[in-house]
């Protein structure tokens, strides 16, 4: 443990050592009495019993009536002389005496008085001692309620600012609980929403999984009908176009003086689709049919399908005519519902003039027949 650190313990210990030294001080001065008288009064002197100097009580004359009746030759007058001998002997001891108690008592009054300076002067000195004590105790107390004041107010403020840190705290706390309440709410939500969602989407993809494969499912019934048919429709316009073709080709040579129009299968130079001026005839002829079918496949309208309650792919027969001139006359066309019909003759019809076939040596009109396909969830 350490000592004497604080100022409040240095004035302690300095007070305590003030009042050790007066102490001492004290026990030195307002000592034991004197036990012997001063040398200066004197030697003391033993006059024998005290009662001889006495004036009411007469001395002892044992020894002297002794001495008479021992001595029998001695007068009365002897004896009266010795009378007065001791008589005045006793008178002079007795002034003697006297003399010496005024001295020894004056001595003993100075003695007293000085005695009495010496307490007095200490007691003035205790007094002051005292009262030094006192001031330096006040202060002392003082300097203590000072510095108990001040570590009061020290400890107040202390404890104000650890509560203000501490509802700091708290309210950061509060905050950050809500926060993360917030936050595992909006989680919980958001992951309900997504499981939600997800079912949602599940539900709708086996829907959609159990349409799709229903759908398939009629699609390749109808598809397989539908190819049996065109197999069939094919079939039979092979034979038919080997018919017509041998037709086609007689009446293109009866009508080679003009008139009439010959078909695009047969026709000398086949009509010039824009950009397809390039290679052969045979060459033209398959860039035309491609050009052709790009083009109704793009500008077809695939909504008016969709309003039409129609999916999938829609076969359409087209056949129109490449005039003299290169211009599209003689639209026709031929699929399930009117409307697409009349959206194929629309579309038809926006196609570019063309560069016209020629039939020995001469423009003439070329007939066109073109089945496409339009595939209305493109």
């Amino acid at each position: 443990m350490k000592y004497l650190e604080t100022k409040h313990e240095k004035k302690s210990a300095t007070i305590t050592a003030i009042i050790v030294v007066i102490l001492v001080l004290l026990c030195f001065v307002v000592g034991q009495d004197y036990q012997d008288p001063p040398e200066e009064y004197g030697v003391a002197i033993n006059f024998g019993d005290a009662s001889v100097i006495s004036d009411n009580v007469k001395p002892d004359n044992s020894e002297s009536a002794k001495e008479i009746e021992s001595e029998s030759e001695e007068t009365e007058e002897e004896i009266e002389e010795e009378i007065l001998k001791d008589e005045v002997a006793e008178e002079v001891i007795e002034e003697t005496t006297d003399q010496e108690i005024d001295k020894q008592e004056q001595a003993e009054e100075k003695l007293a008085e000085e005695k009495l300076a010496e307490e007095k002067a200490a007691q003035e000195a205790l007094e002051t001692a005292e009262e030094q004590v006192a001031a330096e105790a006040e202060k002392l107390l003082a300097q203590q309620e000072e510095e108990a004041l001040k570590i009061k107010n020290e400890k107040e403020a202390k404890e104000a600012k650890e509560a203000i840190e501490k509802k700091e705290a708290k309210l950061a706390n509060e905050k950050l609980e809500k926060q993360k309440k917030e936050a595992r709410e909006a989680q919980e939500a958001k992951e309900k929403a997504a499981a939600k969602k997800l079912a949602e989407a599940k539900a709708k993809a086996d829907k959609a999984a159990k349409d799709a494969e229903a759908k398939a499912v009629a699609d390749a019934k109808a598809k397989a009908e539908k190819e049996a048919a065109v197999k069939a429709a094919a079939d039979k316009a092979a034979s038919d176009k080997a018919v017509r073709d041998a037709k086609a080709a007689a009446a293109a040579k009866a009508n080679s003086k003009g008139g009439g129009s010959v078909k695009f299968d047969v026709i000398e130079n086949a009509p010039i689709y824009p950009g397809c001026e390039s290679g052969n005839n045979e060459s033209r002829k398959k860039c035309m049919n491609a050009k052709i079918k790009q083009f109704l496949n793009q500008n077809f309208n695939k909504i008016l399908a969709s309003d039409l309650g129609l999916n999938g792919k829609q076969k359409i027969y087209i056949r129109f005519t490449i005039s003299e001139t290169g211009s599209i006359v003689g639209i026709r066309a031929k699929a399930e519902h009117d409307k697409l019909e009349g959206e194929a003759k629309r579309v038809v019809g926006l196609l570019p003039k063309m560069k016209p076939g020629m039939q020995q040596g001469r423009p003439a009109a070329v007939s066109f027949d073109l089945p496409i396909l339009i595939n209305m969830n493109e």
